[in-house]
């Protein structure tokens, strides 16, 4: 009865990461998939593509902080210790399927989900004095690009 209770919070856990990161997979992996397996690497797939889009917005901040390394610094400690966060996030979120085949595609979601936020949080950064009624650009952590 517990066993069943738990595989029931299993799966309803799963669902729930799934749907928060299917704004952002690729349906058609997951349609053809034929097996954990597939499934697995649809979702590492998502999660290497969010990587990506995030590296980038990274590397677009790191370029506009060229001239300022303490704040560089400052961005390049705040990312680490975000990774260990979404790494360390994501063990306790899937730790009820620990072991289990399910694991690896259910860890990946949820790190799918919050590198999504992450984005978020980049982009508002490199866009912080654009918005009229905004902050001024001397104001934002990551300074406008060269006039």
């Amino acid at each position: 009865m517990k066993r069943s209770a738990a595989m029931l919070a299993i799966l309803a856990m799963s669902a729930a990461m799934a749907a928060a990161s299917n704004a952002w997979a690729d349906e058609a992996c997951y349609k053809k998939a034929q097996s954990q397996f597939d499934l697995t690497q649809c979702s590492l797939d998502d999660l290497k593509k969010s990587d990506d889009s995030l590296n980038k917005l990274y590397r677009a901040m790191q370029s506009r902080l060229k001239d300022d390394d303490d704040t560089k610094k400052l961005l390049v400690d705040a990312q680490k210790k975000w990774i260990a966060f979404r790494d360390a996030e994501c063990t306790l979120a899937t730790v009820r399927s620990a072991g289990g085949s399910i694991n690896p595609m259910n860890f990946n979601s949820c790190a799918n989900g919050l590198t999504q936020s992450r984005i978020k949080d980049f982009q508002a950064y490199l866009n912080c004095g654009k918005a009229p009624g905004g902050q001024d650009d001397d104001d934002c952590a990551i300074p406008g690009p060269a006039k």
